[in-house]
């Protein structure tokens, strides 16, 4: 994160940057869109959903988690009245070619070919949100991996008209790389870029401008560890979605891929091994929430060495600020970074030391995720502090945020490495307005069936409120899938879905059971279970608590018997 920092505060201001560039590919002046050919199809690595030419068979159409009504007498469906902003990106990036082909049937492929030429004849002037660089890269990207799919049957009249498209619609975006913002937007215009100069014909010069553009981007972004720099996890799958196929397409033009290139997946995907949980997704940190795990899966199969199999995850990636623990069944990530860069931060969470824990292919603790819809409350709600499984005093967020929704800290998370299955960290960002700094250390049992934790608050600082008046609270948030019965007023019974018990205990803080909400979900806010220990902070706190098996799966104790 500091080279990124770095480069933002360069002598060389952000604008200047932006002006080179644009300038980077002031020799792609357009081509003859007569003569443009398909030389090579990319891969789409997304999960496709076949149910979508069900849905407008049966009059809607469903992107987004919203459904409009379509059909005969009804308005198009790219300029429906009732479709938002994040419809109407989706709707114009144009992903749900890929859940047309999935079907795969001659329906869908009328059906995709009568919706594609309608935008194209009658909408695809009209500039809008439709054109925003990042939707605008995405329809490129679309048309270029489904072509076949949509020109297949068609006259060379239309078929014409759909590449004459094409080129313009890459020749567009070309004109407005400076107005993609940081970080995943940009990134998201250079690759497409790169792309569109591999796969068709007379983009030479645009190909020959763009990968030096997209190699500094993937040097800024990508952390050495692997990490991204806004330290979600689920960027890393929205970069390897798009540069795997990148990858694909020079070693299928007969191209030499760029070394850069090269290192920056193969750091990605050990990252992406590293944030990978038991359940098979990625931790639920700093804007991340759904994983999509048959994609995930089959990334991780395809494009992984067996030599990858067989590497140990490390246990703490330094840049990307995330702690593991591993033993037998057991993983645990934990949050040990600052803040990621203020040009980049409008998904970063206020999570500093909480943790997430999986047991086998289940997930037992967890964050909220993020919120990944229009709704400003609950996207606050998804980057406090109290959405996330660590500690607060009196339920403040240890960063802080600013009114424009940039998070300030904490800055100063100290990380000591004390053996192969224990952590200690500390961060401070209660200092400044509480005088107390927050420590949490967890240790793994060998064979992984028991989690031990403490969490203390120390003063060490000039106390911004009197003391007497704080309470601290420490929140565990169960995943939907656990069943939790209360043992007695220090115990808990925690149910795997295949019946294993966990139970859990603590010593120096009242312990209750509470709702909560987890957000990642496809279908929305989901209410859960939350562990909550609490008590007054006085001159500080010290809380110990554990996680440990108390009872096999049946299967087992069948066995056993």
């Amino acid at each position: 994160m500091d080279r990124y920092q770095k480069e933002q505060e360069d002598v060389e201001g952000e604008g200047t940057r932006l002006a080179r560039l644009k300038t980077g590919i002031r020799h792609y002046t357009g081509i003859d869109q007569q003569n443009a050919e398909l030389l090579f199809v990319p891969e789409d690595l997304q999960t496709a959903d076949p149910s979508l030419l069900g849905e407008i068979q049966s009059g809607h159409f469903g992107l987004d988690g919203i459904f409009l009504e379509v059909g005969e007498g009804l308005p198009s469906i790219f300029e429906h009245p009732e479709a938002d902003e994040g419809f109407n990106r989706a709707l114009f990036g144009f992903g749900w070619l890929r859940d047309l082909e999935a079907r795969g049937d001659f329906e869908a492929q009328l059906a995709a070919q009568k919706l594609v030429y309608e935008w194209i004849y009658n909408f695809s002037e009209r500039g809008g949100i439709g054109d925003e660089p990042r939707v605008l890269a995405r329809r490129i990207l679309s048309f270029l991996s489904h072509s076949p799919f949509v020109l297949r049957g068609v006259r060379r009249q239309r078929s014409g008209r759909f590449k004459r498209m094409l080129a313009s619609q890459i020749h567009l975006l070309s004109t407005r790389l400076d107005q993609a913002p940081e970080g995943l937007p940009r990134l998201d215009v250079l690759s497409t870029l790169v792309m569109a100069g591999l796969c068709l014909s007379q983009h030479e010069q645009l190909l020959s401008d763009t990968i030096p553009l997209l190699l500094h981007e993937l040097e800024q972004q990508v952390l050495e560890d692997g990490g991204h720099c806004s330290r979600n996890p689920g960027a890393l799958l929205h970069i390897l979605f798009g540069i795997l196929p990148l990858k694909r397409c020079f070693e299928g033009r007969g191209k030499e891929v760029p070394k850069e290139l090269l290192r920056a997946v193969d750091a990605m995907i050990a990252m992406t091994r590293f944030l990978r949980m038991g359940d098979s997704s990625l931790a639920r940190f700093n804007g991340h929430s759904v994983t999509p795990t048959n994609a995930l899966a089959t990334l991780l199969t395809h494009y992984s060495s067996p030599e990858d199999h067989l590497k140990k995850s490390p246990q703490i990636a330094i840049g990307s600020g995330y702690y593991r623990l591993q033993a037998g069944p057991s993983i645990l990530i934990c949050d040990v970074g600052s803040p990621p860069p203020v040009s980049i931060d409008a998904r970063a969470h206020a999570g500093c030391l909480s943790f997430e824990l999986s047991v086998r292919h289940f997930a037992l603790v967890v964050n909220a995720g993020a919120f990944m819809e229009e709704d400003e409350e609950w996207q606050r709600y998804a980057r406090s502090t109290r959405a996330h499984s660590t500690l607060t005093i009196d339920n403040h967020s240890s960063g802080g945020f600013l009114n424009n929704g940039h998070l300030i800290g904490p800055h100063e998370v100290l990380v000591e490495e004390t053996g192969p299955l224990s952590l200690k960290a500390a961060h401070k960002g209660y200092e400044s307005r509480f005088g107390f700094t927050h420590f949490r250390s967890c240790t793994l049992s060998p064979d992984g069936l028991r989690l031990a934790g403490r969490d203390r608050l120390e003063k060490t600082g000039q106390e911004a409120t009197q003391a007497g008046d704080l309470s601290f609270q420490i929140r565990f948030h169960l995943h939907p899938f656990i069943e939790l019965a209360i043992s007695n007023a220090t115990n808990l019974l925690l149910t795997l879905p295949d019946g294993e018990i966990w139970r859990f205990t603590a010593r120096g803080a009242r312990l209750s059971v509470e709702d909560s909400v987890y957000l990642a979900y496809r279908g929305g806010p989901e209410v859960i279970h939350q562990i909550t220990l609490e008590g007054p902070v006085g001159e500080g706190a010290d809380v110990n608590w554990t996680f440990e098996q108390y009872s096999p799966r049946p299967e087992i104790l069948h066995e056993g018997g």
